[in-house]
Order: C-alpha cells, then sequence, then structure tokens
C-alpha cells in the first residue's frame, strides 16, 4: 500500500515538473527536481515488481551484495556444470596428469588448474586422504583420484558432452617400442625436470622432495636403490647421481634417439596414434611424448613430430620443446 502511494506521489510530481513551463524547465532547480522524481519512480517501480521483490525480499545484506556483483559475470559455458569451474590438481611434468588435462583440452571445458608444490603434503591429504597427483574436483562431489578414472569420468558423464575417446587397443607394437624407450627417458628426463622451470618446483623444498622420492640408478653399476637404501644417502649424494646422468645426456639421447624413428610407422596419423579416431590410446601416448619433450636434442621423425604438435594443439596442453633442457 505505501509503495502504491509513492508511486502516486512521484507521477503527480512527474505530472507537476511537465507541468511547469519550458522556461522554468530550464532552470537547474527544475532539471534537478525532475530527474530525483524519475529516479525514483524507477527505484520504486522495480520494488513493486513481483521480480524485484522475490530477488530482494527477505534476503540478508551479504546475499543482496553477492547478487550486485554477480550481475557482470559472464553466462557460464554451454555444457558447464553450474557456476563453479572444475579444478584439476597437478603437477605439470607428471604424465598422469597431463592424461587427466588432454580429455579437458580435447572437449575444450573450462576448468581452472591447480598447481601444487612437489613438497605439498597437505593439499592433496585433505582432498583425498593421501599424497597424490592428479585429483579432480568437481562442483559438489567428492574429490576423485586416479588419471585414467579421471578421463573416463569426464568422457563418459553426459554433463560434459557426448563420449570423445573409442577403448584403448591394446597394441602390442606401440607397447614393445615404448618400453624400449623407458630407461634411457628416465634417465634423461629425471635431472631435467628439477632443473626446468616448473611451477611444482618454484621452491627449493620441491626439489628436494622430487630427489628424496624419485631414485635413479647408480651411475657406475646401473642398479637402483632400495628406497630404505636411498632415503640413507641423503641430499647430497642423490645430486651427484643426478647430476652424472645429466652429464651423460649425449650418450643417453644417442640411444634414445636411434629408437624413436621406430613409431613412425606405428602412428595412424596426426590426430590419432592408432585407427579409429581418438582413444585411450593418445591419452597415454602423448602423455609420455609430452613430457618427453622436455629433453633437449630430441630427434622425433617427421610422423611422430608431427603427430605430437597436433595432440599438443588438441588437448590444449604446450609442447615444452620451447624450454627444453
Amino acid at each position: 500500500m505505501l509503495l502504491l502511494l509513492l508511486l502516486l506521489f512521484c507521477l503527480l510530481l512527474v505530472a507537476a515538473c511537465f507541468g511547469c513551463s519550458m522556461s522554468r524547465l530550464r532552470r537547474p532547480s527544475s532539471r534537478r527536481l525532475l530527474l530525483a522524481a524519475l529516479g525514483l519512480l524507477s527505484v520504486l517501480a522495480f520494488w513493486s515488481s513481483s521480480e524485484g521483490a522475490a530477488s530482494f525480499a527477505g534476503a540478508s545484506w551479504a546475499t543482496r551484495k553477492e547478487g550486485i556483483r554477480t550481475l557482470g559475470r559472464l553466462p557460464r559455458a554451454a555444457g558447464q556444470a553450474g557456476n563453479a569451474l572444475p579444478e584439476l590438481y597437478i603437477y605439470d611434468h607428471c604424465p598422469f596428469c597431463v592424461r587427466a588435462r588432454i580429455i579437458f583440452g580435447m572437449k575444450n571445458i573450462k576448468h581452472n588448474l591447480v598447481w601444487m608444490a612437489n613438497d605439498d603434503v597437505d593439499t592433496p591429504t585433505a582432498l583425498v586422504g593421501k599424497k597424490i597427483s592428479p585429483i579432480l574436483q568437481l562442483p559438489g562431489e567428492s574429490a576423485m583420484f586416479e588419471s585414467l578414472d579421471i578421463v573416463r569420468k569426464i568422457d563418459m558423464d553426459p554433463a560434459w558432452g557426448p563420449p570423445l575417446l573409442k577403448p584403448a587397443s591394446a597394441r602390442e607394437d606401440l607397447d614393445a617400442v615404448d618400453k624400449r624407450t623407458i630407461e634411457a627417458v628416465r634417465l634423461l628426463l629425471r635431472p631435467r625436470v628439477i632443473r626446468a622451470y616448473l611451477p611444482e618446483f618454484a621452491h627449493k623444498d620441491g626439489r628436494t622432495a622430487y630427489l628424496r622420492n624419485h631414485p635413479i640408478a647408480d651411475p657406475v653399476g646401473g642398479e637402483v636403490p632400495e628406497k630404505a637404501a636411498w632415503l640413507a644417502m641423503g641430499e647430497e649424494k642423490w645430486k651427484s647421481w643426478y647430476d652424472a646422468h645429466f652429464e651423460n645426456s649425449p650418450a643417453l639421447l644417442a640411444e634414445l634417439n636411434s629408437v624413436l624413428p621406430d613409431f613412425e610407422g606405428l602412428i595412424h596419423s596426426e590426430d590419432s596414434v592408432s585407427p579409429g579416431g581418438a582413444s585411450y590410446d593418445d591419452i597415454v601416448f602423448f602423455a609420455k611424448m609430452r613430457t618427453a619433450s622436455l629433453i633437449k636434442g630430441l630427434k622425433p621423425g617427421p610422423r611422430l613430430q608431427a603427430y605430437m604438435e597436433r595432440m599438443s594443439d588438441l588437448s590444449q596442453i604446450p609442447l615444452y620443446s620451447g624450454m627444453a633442457v
């Protein structure tokens, strides 16, 4: 009732202003009176509307402020589950984290990447009960880990669009060549990972944690010590072994580059490593090759290089080629 009376008053005030002679309306005081009446009329019209009343009636001041702040936000993308974005907790160098990132990029799903420090135990433990990566936190759901479970969740859940990936083909030919590269890649990559400018190693403690958790082969005898023996060796010894393998890069690179041409005949196309289109084969294979691109002097054949670049584009994950060590 009060709103109706105020509206009536404003209408009469506006009418009175228009009823004035044009000479009076040119006066600043008359113009200010007219503008004030129109402004008050607009506010009261909003409050008297059913939408305005439903939006603000009974709401707390904090809620009203939040409503005001959200007026400038863009609408969420199609298929986006709620206003909040999925969060993916990762290490940049980790091939298992790359697996999880690939499906988000290929389906063009907006998400937040959270780079954890390599020595951060509290964050993953609070999310899933232990230190592990990657970890996916979807809005309104419990956090989950295991890279291929994350891929499957995002690919198969209708909330994120139709399925994209074909099943894994279990190709023995691809696995056989890959196994011939494993040892050289490990000895080349581990000393480089802690030398690269990666967010998880922004602090010394992150690099030390990586050394502690990743034993490497004795550069003389070639055997990898048991975890307890490795821990007993201490940081100085860890670094000396890592440095020795880094110095041995020319021989290790020659070994790795001699195997890479064997991938040429196994890659179906730039868009997929196996026939039939994108599959879990690509999730696993590209994740390995993206991490390996950190090795300076890596010489993939033209077919493998084209595949790596195309998959980098499709997954929206850059190769390390420009910052290789």
